[in-house]
Formats: structure tokens, sequence, C-alpha cells
């Protein structure tokens, strides 16, 4: 699957949205899980699975978060990184 439009077509289908590029050739959206709505990072042309994942509470919460982000480092706001185990209190300290 190597056309851009076709592969954010499949991400549409398997439930992301705010899809958007991000340095590397990597792309970023937003994705509901069962308790929590995530911001996802991937290859783009990579149907297998993801690169990263940061969990919020609120689908407005993740959205918020990759809209003020630039794609270096780590979004704001998450409470857990499930490829790390981090947890965030719900002001911000990290556990």
């Amino acid at each position: 699957m190597s056309e851009p439009l076709t592969f954010l077509q499949f991400l549409a289908e398997q439930g992301y949205t705010d899809i958007r590029p991000v340095r590397g050739m990597r792309w970023a959206g937003v994705k509901q899980f069962a308790f929590t709505h995530a911001i996802i990072v991937g290859q783009f042309g990579d149907c297998t699975g993801y690169d990263d994942r940061w969990c919020y509470h609120t689908a407005a919460e993740a959205r918020a978060a990759l809209d003020a982000w630039d794609g270096h480092g780590e979004p704001s706001g998450w409470h857990r990184h499930p490829g790390s185990g981090r947890r965030r209190t719900p002001e911000g300290a990290r556990i």
C-alpha cells in the first residue's frame, strides 16, 4: 500500500481521526480504545502496527495535545504511555 491517499483511507477505516504527517515520514492520529483515547504515531505505509502511543482521558484532550504537538519529543497532557509503563497523576506528576 504505497499511495498516500490509499493509506490515509486505510487509517480512517481503522478508526483513526485527526490524521496528519509528523517528522520522519511518520503519521499521527487519534484513536479510541476501550477506556481511553490515544495519540498514535506510525510509519507511512506500515499497515501492521504503530510506533508509539500516548493515552488521554478524552478524545478532546487527545486532539488538543495533537494540535499543539510539533512531532518532536512527546505530546503534552497524556496520563499513560503504554510503551514505557509510565503514568501521570491528574496534576501531571509522573509516577
